[in-house]
């Protein structure tokens, strides 16, 4: 108690530091409380108050000036004696400086010359065993010394990038869509074949069910044309003076790999879609990035360009899609003339080609077959048809009979929905389809969803909302969009000619995801394998590009974004590679790895049974196909599905139910079509009403199977009763 007493005293007797403001402040009141008599006018007083108030601080301000003056003094005395004692040591020390010099001087760290001895016994010793030294004689210069590289602008340019070329032949009129099925062209969304809640039909019944593709005679229609075999095409080429010809399907997977590398991979747009594809994926599915190979077809100065693809005799798809187009282009007597089973077989062809639009390029011929028309429609009101298999068989093609159970089922839903396949559709085709849409100047697509046996329904998708969806909502974006690709693509096409000149070349694309540069590897069409040379030479190019808006650099997705305020121009640089030729040819390995799908094996195939199922799959009714041994077959060309498939399967035979227990619903029922006049008897009514009090949509899948397998039995004993 007596040291803290004796400490508060020893702080109490410093005089206590205050403000100088508050000090100012409390001397001016007081000053001013002190000298205001009464007979001061107020002019006086605030004279008064101001002296005061400024006495203080001034007499403030010069104390501060003044240690500031004693501190700087001191400082530099410091320094000035610090200097001035480093100075006499360095004089004592005996320091001098280094003179120059004009050479290093000796190397002290140069072997002496006692090594030399031991230096050229390792000289003279042998290589070891994995190490193969190079071959005396002349060096043989690599094939490619210095890699080429070339560079290109692509500007804005206002009028269309495709200029309309007249044909040099006479063509059939484009079809148009018969059943009622215009009526879908001119309202947006969906329209379904028919309403799961009332069973009534928007559209005919006979569009219901699909024929089966194997009763179709696909012989006694026209064949199509590949681009090296079109001669028109190959005509207009060579009187417009251009250099390449293609049709969309040749052209169209080059021009998405060339979006890929200007858009920097940019995502889709989802916003339109309910709130359960929000954490869904937005970029493009793995079968759109697959890389593309096209083979380009020398012939006289002209290169026609086709796709490669495998196995597509195999894919039930596209013999499907050729089904279809005419199912809904033609009347159902004209169709049934197509059938194998029609005692009527249709009119020879008349030889008259199918409906092309040309149109030309800087340096291209483009050819796009023209599917339907409508004069209502804005522009050519030429469209094009679009079948669009459920999720279940694109997944899972070989398995298409299992899979055709699947049933959509509702307008929204992660599965068995129409939102699930727009979904799909924008991620997997929007692009592929805008293509093809601004090559054959039509307006939009009609859509038709089916599962190869039965047909859901129908929707319109024009060329402005395949636009928003991937692009932009700004009007004109898309045909910039196009402009930039097919300006890179006749940049890089004389490239790739004329790494192999004056001969036919295969052509492989791909921008890998995330990737900056776009690879084609070139190598040619018909190469004869020698001991010396057994592969086929081949050459990589490396296409990198740069976006700009107002000559400011920008990434991909704003240039797109941006583009209809300023103008978008892209600097593109193509690199011939001039790495090992092995090295080229594992870049281009792994590129045809990730191309590769390998084929789901199908429900109740064993692996012994596949030669056989594969040698079955015979849609057009062609010659049978030899079945091969378990020693040639290629069995690495299929896999066991995986669990999201399983759940696909699942859905399919639950789906199969799902429709028998509806079909046994409809028994007795007329079918309603709307716009037609129709008779529902009191009877009719009763028993519809009774089914609806206890319908499917609230049956489980064991009531459903219970409920199909009791019309079965009751079907089976009735068989052979009149």
């Amino acid at each position: 108690m007596v040291m803290r007493r004796r400490a508060f005293q020893a702080a109490s007797s410093f005089p206590r530091r205050r403000n100088p403001s508050t000090v100012a402040k409390f001397s001016s009141s007081a000053a001013v409380r002190e000298s205001s008599p009464a007979n001061l006018t107020l002019s006086e007083k605030l004279k008064s108050a101001e002296a005061s108030i400024s006495r203080p601080l001034v007499r403030a301000s010069e104390e501060m000036i003044r240690r500031t003056k004693l501190e700087a003094a001191s400082v530099l005395r410091k320094v000035q004696d610090t200097i001035s004692a480093s100075a006499t040591t360095e004089k004592n020390s005996g320091f001098k400086p280094e003179n120059w010099k004009d050479d290093w001087g000796t190397d002290k760290l140069a072997p002496s010359k006692k090594d030399t001895k031991s230096s050229s016994k390792l000289a003279s010793r042998p290589p070891p065993p994995h190490f193969k030294p190079p071959k005396k004689g002349k060096k043989k210069n690599p094939s490619v010394s210095y890699p080429r590289k070339i560079e290109g602008l692509i500007e804005p340019q206002v009028e269309p990038v495709l200029q309309d070329v007249p044909p040099t032949s006479e063509h059939k009129p484009v079809a148009t869509l018969k059943h009622g099925l215009e009526r879908v062209l001119f309202n947006p969304g969906v329209h379904w074949l028919r309403d799961p809640r009332s069973r009534v039909y928007n559209l005919t019944p006979y569009l219901e069910e699909i024929p089966d593709v194997t009763d179709f005679a696909f012989e006694r229609l026209p064949p199509f044309i590949k681009s090296s075999r079109d001669e028109d095409l190959y005509n207009l080429a060579k009187r417009e003076g251009r250099m390449f010809a293609g049709s969309t399907s040749s052209l169209s997977g080059m021009l998405c790999h060339a979006y890929f590398l200007l858009s920097e991979h940019k995502h889709v747009d989802t916003s339109s879609l309910s709130h359960r594809f929000i954490r869904e994926e937005k970029d493009f599915t793995p079968g759109q990035r697959m890389a593309s190979t096209v083979m380009f077809n020398y012939n006289d100065g002209v290169y026609s360009i086709d796709s490669q693809s495998e196995d597509d005799g195999k894919n039930i798809l596209t013999w499907l899609g050729t089904l279809l187009e005419k199912f809904l282009t033609m009347s159902k007597e004209e169709f049934g003339t197509y059938l194998r089973s029609s005692p009527t077989p249709a009119l020879p062809d008349d030889g008259i080609r199918e409906a092309y639009r040309y149109a030309s390029s800087e340096k291209f011929v483009m050819r796009s077959q023209l599917d339907g028309v409508d004069k209502r429609l804005p522009g050519t009101g030429v469209f094009d048809i679009k079948t669009r298999a459920s999720v279940s068989i694109r997944m899972d093609r070989l398995n298409f009979q299992e899979g055709s159970g699947y049933m959509i089922k509702s307008a929204q839903g992660l599965y068995e929905s129409f939102e699930r396949e727009y979904y799909d559709l924008i991620r997997s085709a929007f692009l592929k389809y805008g293509f093809q849409v601004r090559i054959g100047n039509m307006d939009g697509v009609i859509v038709a969803y089916h599962n190869t046996k039965r047909l859901f329904g129908f929707q319109y998708v024009s060329l402005d909302e395949m636009d928003q969806r991937l692009f932009s909502p700004e009007a004109g974006t898309g045909d910039q969009v196009f402009q930039k690709c097919v300006g890179l693509l006749e940049g890089i096409a004389p490239e790739i000619v004329n790494c192999f000149p004056k001969q036919s070349v295969i052509a492989t694309w791909e921008c890998p995801e995330d990737s900056r540069e776009l690879y084609v590897f070139v190598t040619p069409a018909n190469f004869t394998p020698t001991d010396k040379e057994p592969n086929p030479p081949m050459r990589k190019l490396i296409i990198r590009a740069q976006n700009f808006l107002d000559d400011s650099p920008v990434n991909g997705s704003r240039a797109i974004a941006k583009c209809h305020i300023l103008p978008w121009t892209v600097h593109w640089a193509l690199t011939h590679s001039s790495e090992d030729p092995s090295d080229i040819a594992d870049s281009y390995r792994a590129v045809m790895d990730r191309k590769f799908r390998a084929n789901l094996i199908p429900t109740g195939v064993s692996m012994e049974e596949l030669p056989q199922f594969w040698a079955s799959l015979n849609f057009d009714n062609g010659p049978p196909e030899p079945v091969q041994s378990p020693e040639e077959f290629d069995f690495a060309k299929f896999r066991a599905p995986g669990g999201s498939i399983e759940a696909l399967r699942q859905l399919s035979r639950d789906g199969k139910m799902h429709l028998k227990a509806l079909q046994q619903q409809d028994e007795g029922r007329n079918k309603v079509v709307l716009g037609e006049p129709f008779d529902i008897t009191d009877s009719e009514v009763e028993s519809y009403q009774a089914k609806e009090e206890r319908g499917p949509s609230s049956w489980t899948a064991e009531e459903e199977s219970a409920a199909f397998e009791s019309k079965e039995s009751a079907e089976t004993k009735n068989e052979g009763k009149p």
